[in-house]
């Protein structure tokens, strides 16, 4: 997987200093103007074409397998810096398994915080790790992400009860095309949205190889794989 890293353009001296230690040490890091505005655009553009077909909608809407579903998604995850990141937390030995479409309606989307893994995993052995794209602003009110800083490092963190906050979260709050890549094994979820706007965000998954998975997309059709290329095809 070198090879096709650096075949995508995979460089380490892509990301900054900071990123580097907030990956490490909150377990977290932030890429401003990730997206352009266009690039924002066209990625709402496309979710809403897509929405009216998809099927068990709830209060929160979901769109699944965007892997596959156009070049307009390619540009949130193709990325050499974010895959930067990525191979930072993980090693070279990793796999792109999902890209979904998630937004939490108005009066919706509060969860309880939970790590996606729990099994004590540390440097240099973490398992997976999820990239967030805001396809709207994230503010303090509008279901923006929570994490606690530095939980992926505590094995023996307790949660609060429910959706009571937790004295060391904090919320990822940016504009519109910002983007946040965070270590799965990190104590996060999702907010409730009080607004009246639906609050948009693509999530892409990582894994390490031969890592469980619990969210999977499946073999990206062959036009994907005509469009995206070989090394990429590699990364799914």
């Amino acid at each position: 997987m070198h090879d096709v890293l650096l075949e995508l353009g995979v460089r380490s001296d892509l990301l900054q200093p900071q990123q580097l230690v907030d990956l490490d040490e909150l377990g977290f890091c932030r890429f401003d103007a990730f997206l352009r505005p266009a690039q924002v655009g066209s990625a709402l553009a496309e979710v809403e074409r897509l929405l009216p077909a998809a099927t068990g909608q709830s209060a929160t809407l979901h769109l699944k397998s965007l892997l596959a579903a156009g070049p307009v998604f390619d540009a949130l995850w193709l990325r050499p810096g974010l895959l930067a990141a990525v191979r930072h937390l993980l090693g070279p030995e990793f796999r792109v398994d999902e890209v979904r479409y998630r937004a939490g309606a108005p009066e919706h989307g509060g969860q309880a915080l939970r790590a996606n893994s729990v099994d004590g995993s540390g440097p240099g052995r973490w398992q997976e790790c999820t990239a967030i794209v805001a396809l709207a602003d994230f503010t303090e009110d509008n279901g923006s992400t929570r994490v606690v800083p530095g939980s992926h490092l505590d094995y023996a963190f307790v949660a609060p009860e429910g959706h009571e906050p937790h004295p060391e979260e904090t919320r990822l709050v940016g504009e519109a095309g910002t983007a946040w890549l965070f270590n799965s094994h990190l104590w996060h979820s999702g907010a409730r949205n009080d607004p009246t706007d639906v609050r948009h965000a693509v999530l892409i998954g990582f894994h390490r190889r031969g890592a469980g998975t619990t969210l999977f997309d499946d073999r990206p059709a062959d036009a994907a794989i005509e469009r995206l290329g070989s090394a990429a095809y590699l990364l799914m």
